[in-house]
C-alpha cells in the first residue's frame, strides 16, 4: 500500500479558496463602499477556484518536478471540485439563514442545479490551472 496521497495538496486548495473568497468579499466591498459600485458576486465566482488551482500546480512542481500526469490531475480536479463544492454549500446555506424566511422547493432545485453547473465548471478551472501553472514553473526552471 502507497503511501503517497491519490489527490495531494487538497489542504493547500481548500486554504487557498477561503483566501480566494476572503480577497473575493472584501474587493466586492470595497467596490461598493469606495465607489458606490456594485459589482456582481457571480462574476468573482471563478477567481477563488483559479487562485487555489494555480497556488497548487506551482507547489506540485516544485515539490515533485513534474507536471501532473492527466489522469492524476482529473483525479485530483474533480475531488478538488467536490471540496469546494461543499465549501459553497455550507456558504449558501449559511447565506439563506442570514436571509431569513422559508425556503422553497423550487428555491432548493435552482441553488441545486446553480450548484452543481458551478462544481462541473470549476472542474475544468481546476485542471486547467493546475496543469498551466505547473507548467509555468517548470519551464521557468
Amino acid at each position: 500500500m502507497s503511501t503517497t496521497p491519490r489527490t495531494p495538496y487538497l489542504g493547500t486548495y481548500m486554504i487557498w479558496l477561503l483566501v480566494g473568497v476572503i480577497g473575493c468579499i472584501v474587493v466586492l466591498n470595497a467596490l461598493s463602499l469606495i465607489f458606490g459600485v456594485a459589482v456582481g458576486g457571480g462574476a468573482m465566482a471563478a477567481i477563488p477556484p483559479m487562485l487555489a488551482a494555480m497556488k497548487v500546480g506551482e507547489k506540485w512542481a516544485r515539490e515533485r518536478g513534474v507536471v501532473p500526469p492527466s489522469d492524476q490531475a482529473w483525479r485530483w480536479s474533480i475531488v478538488a471540485a467536490i471540496a469546494a463544492l461543499a465549501f459553497e454549500i455550507l456558504a449558501t446555506l449559511l447565506y439563506l439563514a442570514s436571509m431569513g424566511g422559508p425556503v422553497t422547493w423550487s428555491l432548493a432545485a435552482i441553488l441545486a442545479m446553480g450548484l452543481a453547473l458551478f462544481t462541473v465548471v470549476v472542474i475544468f478551472i481546476n485542471r486547467y490551472f493546475l496543469v498551466l501553472y505547473a507548467k509555468r514553473v517548470l519551464k521557468v526552471k
